[in-house]
């Protein structure tokens, strides 16, 4: 097996503590450019890898345009001092455009192209597949910028499946998980009350974790993965695309995009690294509308591929099997509802507003009548022709 790459999105916003105030495209918690986030934690954390041959793609990401040129040069101060350290390079929007014009000149589709962009969480991990094509990695390891590696053989267990045939089966992917930060559980002490009983998501999640990460054996057939923690081979990177009309939950939607093209993927239990998110707000709201628009969609997504093997709700129990099945609706507007009672009783007018917003998503649901069998055909067909050409052209320098 040749060099690996080792792909981390790391994202920005405007400076102070309202990085998001100005926000153009969404993303969870983006670093404002006068702090130094946690992107150089995880560049000290390479140091504890034994192995140390493989290349890192860092991926700068800026939630507006208008800071695009203070992002690059704010990840490249970072990474500078690495430089000589490791094989380090950084792909950012200038980059894409100059791949687009170079891939242009091979008659390149403008459907295709359109695919390299940083416009939402899905986008990006395009773009993480593209840095390892472009390195020609016959596996690339997933990672985010708010992680550090514990584990000196990560890399070896990293390795160890993907990519090769193991008992007659060929591996293509492989998860790892989440030390949070030093148990794989995620913490839930006390759940809000409206969350209760029809949204208890973390409940779900840690029921799912015991039962793939905390039982044997290490390797097993997974229904959630980890998007900063995923070792996908090359075959899979070049025919299988994140599908970018999912805003959030991009990683489990690559799982089923997978099961979709036939593969299966897998998680190892040994395969950790320690997940140090910095805090950041969110409203309730805000978190529930992203869960029920993905939940929406990936519903849909199973109903039209429901003649294909592993892609039933209860294929994905206990998480997100839960929230897949048919009585999705009634938990939302349900929850939605008890969520608003909450704004009510605290004479909060724009959190009434929004969960009434939520209610109408349902009442209207935007994909009822989207045909996403039809979509990912037609953009596995792109991605593949874009993933074609960029196999026959050198990466972007450093």
């Amino acid at each position: 097996m040749n060099k690996p790459t080792i792909v981390v999105p790391t994202y920005w916003g405007s400076s102070g503590e309202n990085s998001w105030a100005d926000e153009k495209v969404v993303f969870d918690h983006p670093t404002p450019l006068d702090s130094n986030g946690t992107l150089t934690a995880f560049l000290d954390s390479l140091s504890v890898l034994d192995d140390k041959d493989f290349y890192v793609s860092i991926i700068a990401v800026a939630n507006s345009p208008d800071i695009e040129n203070q992002v690059l040069d704010k990840v490249n101060s970072i990474v500078e001092p690495y430089a000589e350290l490791y094989d380090i390079s950084v792909l950012h929007a200038e980059k894409l455009k100059s791949l687009k014009n170079e891939l242009s000149k091979k008659n390149i589709s403008s459907q295709s192209l359109d695919l390299l962009n940083l416009s939402n969480y899905a986008a990006v991990r395009n773009i993480c597949s593209v840095a390892g094509i472009l390195n020609k990695s016959d596996i690339t390891i997933f990672i985010d910028d708010d992680e550090v590696f514990t584990d000196p053989d990560f890399l070896k267990k990293a390795g160890e499946f993907a990519g090769r045939e193991i008992d007659s089966r060929k591996i293509h992917a492989v998860a790892g998980y989440y030390l949070q930060p030093d148990t794989y559980k995620i913490e839930n002490k006390t759940p809000p009350d409206w969350t209760l009983p029809f949204w208890d998501k973390l409940t779900s999640m840690n029921k799912a974790f015991d039962l793939i990460i905390g039982s044997g054996p290490r390797l097993k057939i997974t229904p959630f993965v980890f998007g900063g923690n995923m070792v996908v081979d090359l075959q899979t990177l070049l025919n299988v695309p994140f599908d970018p009309m999912i805003t959030r939950g991009e990683d489990i939607d690559f799982l089923i995009n997978l099961r979709i093209a036939g593969i299966d993927f897998y998680l190892d239990n040994k395969l950790a690294i320690r997940h140090l998110p910095p805090p950041y707000y969110r409203p309730e709201w805000k978190g529930l509308l992203e869960d029920v628009k993905r939940f929406l969609y990936e519903k849909k997504k199973l109903e039209d591929h429901r003649d294909l093997p592993g892609l039933k709700p209860d294929d994905f129990n206990p998480y997100p099997g839960e929230f897949l099945h048919d009585d999705l609706y009634e938990r939302i507007i349900k929850t939605a509802g008890k969520l608003r009672e909450k704004y009510r009783l605290a004479d909060d007018s724009d959190g009434i507003n929004e969960c009434d917003k939520i209610i109408e998503v349902v009442n209207n649901n935007p994909f009822a009548d989207f045909n996403t069998r039809e979509w990912i055909q037609n953009l596995s067909s792109q991605w593949k022709e874009l993933t074609g050409a960029l196999t026959e052209i050198s990466k972007p320098g450093k």
